[in-house]
């Protein structure tokens, strides 16, 4: 069976994400294209292999397993440790960065995300609100007059909303564990018959 067609309206808000990506991408500064090649070849399957080989080759080199080679660095390795300790802290500075300028490209598409969210909310509070008057015209009282249709309609503020979910967290947070010797710390089977209160409901 045939897979049903894409709707046009999926293929623009498909084409605007790439765009917007593609935005990101052109953005970037010669430091930040170079930081992104540095990371993608070390988490590649091809730098492992040039890793193994080159310290493998090294080590065998200087243990005097190559016919005709001098060893420079016996063992215990010193000049490899060296090398070794000095990639591995530019490596980690190059995988910093690219991390950082990530988590700001994150931090857009949360913003922005965030953005369509209060609008979407937006859009959909004026339409109940429309259709309160729908019904209010049509003389469906009861739907007009209905209690969570009236909570729904009413303007979400953010900032309460954020305070509301903040101290939803706080009341179901575990506790800490108690000292043995807490003489205030209640007895299990007191405990066992005490219901714990559940943290009040969110309304969006």
């Amino acid at each position: 069976m045939p897979a049903a067609p894409i709707p046009e309206t999926a293929r623009k808000n498909i084409q605007t994400v790439r765009d917007l990506e593609a935005e990101f991408v052109r953005r970037r500064t010669r430091a930040d294209r170079l930081t992104d090649a540095v990371t993608e070849f070390v988490g590649s399957f091809r730098f492992l292999v040039a890793q193994m080989i080159v310290l493998l080759g090294w080590v065998a080199a200087n243990v005097g397993l190559v016919p005709g080679f001098r060893p420079v660095d016996r063992f215990p390795f010193e000049f490899l440790n060296l090398a070794v300790g000095i990639e591995a802290i530019l490596l980690s500075t190059f995988v910093l960065m690219t991390q950082n300028r990530q988590t700001k490209q994150a931090d857009h598409w949360g913003h922005l995300q965030l953005q369509v969210s209060l609008l979407a909310e937006q859009e959909a509070t004026k339409m109940l609100q429309m259709l309160q008057m729908i019904c209010d015209r049509l003389g469906l009282d009861k739907m007009a007059h209905d209690p969570e249709l009236k909570e729904m309609i009413r303007t979400t503020h953010v900032e309460e909303l954020a305070k509301e979910l903040e101290k939803a967290r706080d009341e179901v947070a575990p506790d800490g564990p108690t000292p043995a010797g807490d003489e205030d710390a209640p007895d299990s089977d007191s405990d066992a018959g005490q219901s714990v209160a559940a943290p009040h409901p969110l309304r969006l």
